[in-house]
């Protein structure tokens, strides 16, 4: 696998696991559990559990793909495989995916804010204010990008603490019976839980940025690991919190948990708890909207970043704005999902058996050459 990449613009392969984590980790924690239960009920943690265990299957698939191609990564795999223009044409189209699913999380975490704290900010002011942030790390470079990866993993990990306060509200019996439900019900549970899992798709674009990558590839498996982990005991966590009929009409349950937490000098903790989760969404916006312009900078050399960037920001704002009605954030929402899931378990299958039959080839052809020699 060769690399494109100076060494300097480099980071260590441990540094995998928070990049990969940190993309996975958005603004679905707060409200996943509502939809997951339409499905197996109280059953549906172990819908969330299967899932994360098969995107173990996935990522292999990813890593042999970037094994197999010119630079490392997916764009130069498009180039090898399909050539430059229908590649290219490839290379444009997942830049497109990667900004649609910046603007999600973008979106979805604007949308949380006048809820539960400014109800009179107009959403176009709290774009702005986030616009400057998301200027100033993406334009840094993809190191300033991992470091706000790495922080936006460390820093909320003891918020997520907090969650085991709860466990003195818990109703075990609620978790009861287990595997009470048919393969169906785990099917529906399984797609609602799918979106949370979403992000580290990106890996296909800044592996070539991860040094020693061949030995690398554990540490993405441990955050995948430690992902579905962390979502599966939120999940118990909640389902032993609530019944199922109020946890189906709840929007945002993880928060509502943890409105019941105070402190004496602290009343309101879900406001500091919402403003921390800045640091979680951040990096999955800048990740994506930094693989978007890279894919399109690797396929149209001549464009330069910087203009990319603030392109992207302007269009973000006008889409943003569209989409502020119910009806439309429902129907965006649909789209960004059912693309994640098109791409993970159809095209990235799809890639792989091309990235098999390329390397059996290589070999045939190997051995040919070897032997009429």
């Amino acid at each position: 696998m060769n690399s494109i990449v100076k060494e300097n613009k480099m980071v260590s392969p441990y540094f995998l696991f928070f990049l990969i984590h940190s993309t996975q980790t958005g603004i679905g924690v707060l409200k996943f559990q509502a939809h997951i239960i339409k499905g197996a009920k109280h059953d549906a943690w172990i819908s969330v559990l299967s899932f994360g265990l098969l995107l173990h299957v996935v990522f292999f698939m990813m890593l042999f793909i970037l094994k197999q191609s010119s630079n490392g990564d997916i764009l130069s795999f498009h180039k090898d495989v399909f050539g430059k223009l229908l590649g290219g044409t490839l290379n444009i189209l997942l830049a497109g995916y990667f900004s649609l699913f910046s603007l999600f999380t973008l979106h979805n975490y604007i949308d949380i804010l006048p809820i539960w704290v400014f109800d009179g900010i107009a959403p176009w002011e709290y774009f702005l204010l986030l616009s400057v942030i998301i200027l100033y790390i993406v334009s840094g470079g993809f190191r300033v990008v991992t470091s706000i990866s790495f922080w936006g993993v460390i820093i909320p990990s003891f918020l997520l603490l907090s969650l085991l306060y709860l466990l003195s509200y818990a109703e075990v019996s609620y978790l009861s019976p287990v595997f009470h439900y048919g393969v169906k019900d785990y099917l529906i549970s399984t797609k609602e839980a799918a979106p949370i899992f979403l992000g580290f798709e990106t890996v296909l674009v800044f592996f070539p940025f991860i040094k020693d990558r061949e030995k690398s590839g554990k540490w993405g498996h441990i955050a995948l690991l430690y992902t579905t982990i962390l979502y599966t005991t939120i999940t118990l966590i909640t389902f032993m919190f609530f019944s199922q009929g109020k946890l189906e009409h709840l929007t945002w349950p993880t928060l509502t948990m943890i409105k019941i937490i105070t402190f004496p000098f602290l009343e309101r903790f879900e406001f500091i708890f919402i403003f921390t989760w800045l640091l979680v969404v951040m990096p999955v916006i800048c990740v994506n909207l930094w693989s978007a312009i890279r894919s399109i900078k690797l396929t149209i050399p001549k464009t330069k970043p910087t203009y990319l960037l603030v392109g992207f920001l302007i269009m973000f704002f006008f889409v943003n704005l569209q989409i502020d009605e119910i009806q439309y954030a429902n129907l965006f929402a649909k789209i960004v999902i059912y693309c994640g899931l098109i791409f993970l378990f159809g095209y990235i299958p799809f890639l792989f058996l091309i990235a098999v039959v390329r390397k059996k080839l290589k070999k045939v052809t190997q051995t040919v050459t070897g032997t009429s020699q």
